[in-house]
């Protein structure tokens, strides 16, 4: 009798917990995120543009607009944030990708998507989710779509951009798959084969019986800008009436639309063309693009046509877009499907107002006239639209792609879930970056977020979940740090510090409050010193913490490092006071990968590190170090030895004095390079390093 109750009682517990998933799984919302390429913050109809957007305007209608989404400036960086939740650096894409990351750099430059960080698929599919990829990926062909978590892949994963119109670029993963579609090369466009394929990897999800995700990254509207001639044709009359005229009317319109909504909002003046060769920034370096009028008929139509052809980019997104609306709604899904579409970053303007022809940096400006003017944007073309276009792009905000400023930061973001969200044609004014991604879909969806991948520890999410914010709450105060190859910001509460690059003037701190004026028209740095250097300090311990290296010579604060000490071939005695509640941490080191030093917190305890070729010998304190203490560190030829408060707490066999001088400086409270210890640079400690004496003996023979 007891064997059948306990049968009957694990029976009703096993079929309860299946009962209580199967309800959960019932709840999960379809997730579809749709990433736009160099958009710019008011191209869509539904930001107060002329581009004919009306399935995300609809989108935008019943759904929320956010007005204050960042991004971290630049394609790849943007990606690795919003994919893992992270800052660009610590998922491993501080600044590009490459294939070769500078030896000093450290993980947060590694080029790829590290080991230390999740993504969303690979959240997503422990939660039930069949996870499908499409279109870009540019987080490094190393660390694909299907290595990190994603079950279907139709795109590519090698650069940020490609010519549209070459079929045979474009691939299926995993390896061995047959591809579904039948996509003929004489009318391959890779925009629309990305669309289609979405559709596509939709219905599988739907088949399959489990929620699903389908990541979206189209290339366009990235340079080179490519779309069928009869597409871009309907564009041509409405750009050849100039970017001035066009600024004007987008910035009227963004204010009918509630997106303008005070004096705090003025337009800026056409944008500065940033510092470059002069043949690159087509004569104008340094200056304001040109006014429109003051151009001849020819350049005119030539540059109106290379809009048109961006335009007719954004428009072929946007009739993506509306095939799977029309779908979702067919098959009863569009109301627990959350839609999600913003832009990586904003509008790109490389390199001067004229655009370029051919290979970015090294490409020339070819001045297309008659009939060859609807050559631009054909197969085989490598075109760009343009500083001045990509100013128009980004009404009425400051800057550009590359820049720190709004108008290289800010995004359209639309997000639609009828089921979960509600408050349709609603603007969301709460600042937010695209790291919050992540967060959010686990919130929508109920994932969980690792502690650890793979025996690696994950940091956990910078992001916060905004689903409050689009039905109407507040979100936790927070300030949120950039960086991006020297250009910087920091914003905190309404307040902007940004640090700006490539500019004609002397370079250096700027402070706006965005609140008053969130076009950053009115530096008050000068008002505000204090201030300034606060946040100054703030932005520099973000960037130490989250691996930035930024080794601009013009950097905000500058080092109170002393000079490094010769200790090559000498025994070294290091001391200092310390007072810091931190885990982790260096005090001080000196050196790098070869050989080197540091004193640092592992765990709460203090530890000394001697790297003598490549190999690291290092000695522990058994206790936790208190918030406040004095240490010494000592290395001799026989032995290194290690105090706190004067009372001695570990010693070992020397491996040696330090044979040669590091290459490696020396840096207090912080490594910054490549590791003189045991630990993953850059690595900084939150705390105070005081009286610190670094002793060297007579240099051995």
């Amino acid at each position: 009798m007891k064997t059948q109750l306990f049968l009957i009682l694990v029976m009703t517990l096993f079929f309860g917990s299946v009962s209580q998933s199967a309800e959960h799984r019932a709840a999960q919302p379809n997730i579809i995120l749709i990433l736009a390429d160099d958009l710019g913050y008011s191209d869509l109809g539904c930001y107060g543009g002329e581009i004919h957007t009306p399935h995300l305007d609809s989108l935008a209608k019943r759904g929320v607009r956010f007005t204050q989404l960042y991004n971290s400036a630049r394609c790849c960086p943007s990606r690795a944030s919003l994919m893992t939740g992270l800052y660009p650096s610590q998922a491993g894409i501080g600044d590009f990708t490459t294939g070769r990351p500078h030896p000093t750099r450290g993980p947060g430059y590694l080029g790829r998507l590290n080991e230390q960080c999740v993504t969303l698929a690979e959240v997503l599919k422990p939660a039930g989710y069949g996870c499908y990829y499409v279109g870009k990926w540019h987080m490094h062909e190393q660390t694909g779509p299907i290595k990190r978590g994603f079950d279907e892949f139709y795109g590519y994963t090698r650069g940020h951009s490609h010519d549209q119109y070459d079929a045979d670029y474009y691939f299926r993963l995993p390896q061995g798959r047959k591809p579904e579609l039948d996509l003929p090369k004489d009318k391959f466009y890779a925009t629309d084969a990305f669309n289609d394929y979405a559709m596509e990897f939709i219905r599988q999800g739907q088949k399959s019986g489990k929620p699903w995700f389908v990541f979206l990254g189209h290339s366009s509207p990235h340079f080179p800008v490519q779309a069928p001639a009869e597409r871009a044709d309907k564009y041509d009359k409405t750009y050849r009436r100039g970017w001035d005229v066009l600024r004007e009317e987008r910035y009227e319109r963004m204010k009918k639309l509630g997106l303008i909504n005070g004096d705090h909002w003025k337009p800026t003046p056409r944008a500065l063309v940033p510092v470059d060769r002069n043949d690159i920034a087509n004569g104008y370096p340094g200056k304001p693009n040109p006014a429109w009028d003051s151009l001849d008929k020819d350049r005119q139509l030539d540059l109106a046509r290379r809009m048109a052809v961006f335009a007719a980019m954004v428009e072929s997104v946007d009739h993506g877009v509306g095939r799977i609306i029309k779908h979702l709604q067919a098959t009863n899904d569009l109301d627990n499907t959350l839609i999600l579409f913003l832009s990586d970053n904003g509008a790109c303007y490389e390199w001067g107002p004229f655009g370029f022809d051919g290979r970015s940096r090294v490409g020339t400006t070819t001045l297309y006239t008659g009939d060859d003017l609807r050559k631009i944007g054909g197969r085989g073309t490598h075109q760009s639209y343009g500083s001045a276009w990509a100013n128009l792009g980004n009404t009425p905000l400051r800057l550009y792609k590359h820049f720190t400023h709004e108008g290289g930061i800010s995004t359209p973001f639309i997000a639609h879930w009828p089921k979960g969200i509600g408050r349709p044609d609603t603007w969301v004014r709460t600042p937010a970056h695209v790291m919050d991604i992540m967060p959010t879909v686990l919130d929508a969806t109920g994932a969980k977020y690792p502690q650890v991948r793979n025996g690696q520890t994950i940091p956990p999410m910078e992001g916060v979940s905004l689903l409050p914010a689009m039905r109407g709450k507040s979100l936790p105060k927070r300030s949120i740090g950039f960086d991006h190859q020297g250009a910087r910001a920091l914003r905190n509460g309404d307040w902007k510090l940004v640090w700006s690059k490539r500019m004609p003037t002397e370079i250096k701190w700027e402070l706006y409050n965005l609140a008053k004026d969130r076009c950053e028209t009115n530096d008050v740095a000068a008002r505000h010193p204090v201030r300034v250097k606060l946040l100054a300090a703030e932005w520099e311990t973000w960037a130490r913490r989250v691996g930035v290296i930024y080794d601009n010579p013009a950097r905000p604060v500058k080092s109170n490092d002393p000079p490094s000490p010769q200790i090559a071939k000498r025994s070294i005695a290091i001391s200092a006071q310390v007072k810091s509640r931190a885990e982790q941490g260096v005090i001080v080191a000196q050196g790098g990968r070869e050989h080197g030093f540091a004193v640092h917190l592992v765990n709460g305890r203090l530890a000394f590190d001697v790297r003598v070729k490549g190999k690291v010998t290092r000695i522990t304190a058994s206790d936790r170090a208190g918030e406040t203490f004095a240490f010494k560190a000592e290395l001799t030829g026989e032995l290194m030895s290690l105090s706190i408060d004067g009372k001695p707490v570990a010693k070992a066999k020397s491996p040696g004095l330090i044979p040669v001088q590091p290459k490696d400086g020396l840096n207090v409270g912080r490594d910054e390079l490549t590791a003189a210890g045991q630990y993953e640079p850059p690595n900084a400690l939150a705390g105070t390093v005081s009286k610190l004496e670094i002793r060297t003996g007579e240099k051995a023979p």
